[in-house]
């Protein structure tokens, strides 16, 4: 799917990526799961993450539960806070003091030396700095994108196609619900 300036800044695009690793491509409209392919091959994963490497730590069930978790918080599920909250607790996060441009910053670091780690830390500082309500799923094609709009108010993936194969999830819902509304009007009067 094109991303139609849908990516997020600095390292939080990984964690994009990674949620994106199952997706409902828009040609077929069928779920689609790359990450056990990413996990049984070293190659293909450094094609994908090539700055992050797996440990043992990293086995697929791990790295399919903390994608649904992610997926679900994206979703504003609020039953996710919990979860979570267990994945920086397992992940020993601690705070960090960075010296940028002669001012102090916090960041969040994990002592877990995987991709996991590597992951929740992004995580929890995009939560510290307010960038994580702005990553949000598509309720239509379930896509990962972050919210550029001025007002963090996007909902959809995209409101226009973006080419051949693309797929307007906004349109589609936005159409789906005046047909419901005028279906509705007939049957009143």
């Amino acid at each position: 799917m094109p991303d139609h300036n849908q990516t997020a800044p600095g390292e939080l695009e990984v964690v994009r990526r990674f949620i994106n690793t199952w997706s409902i491509p828009n040609d077929t409209r069928e779920k689609t799961d790359a990450l056990p392919e990413l996990a049984r091959t070293r190659e293909v994963w450094r094609k994908e993450f090539p700055h992050q490497s797996r440990s043992r730590n990293d086995a697929l069930g791990r790295l399919l539960r903390l994608r649904a978790d992610l997926r679900s918080a994206c979703q504003g599920d609020s039953s996710s806070e919990d979860a979570l909250n267990k994945w920086f607790d397992s992940a020993a996060l601690s705070v960090k003091t960075r010296w940028i441009g002669g001012a102090a910053k916090l960041t969040i670091e994990s002592s877990e030396a995987s991709f996991v780690g590597y992951i929740v830390a992004i995580v929890a500082n995009a939560i510290a700095s307010g960038e994580w309500a702005r990553l949000k799923t598509c309720p239509d094609c379930q896509w990962a994108f972050y919210d550029h709009t001025r007002n963090g108010g996007k909902r959809w993936c995209g409101m226009t196609k973006g080419g051949p194969d693309g797929r307007a999830c906004g349109t589609i819902a936005k159409v789906t619900a005046y047909r419901a509304r005028e279906a509705m009007k007939a049957r009143v009067t």
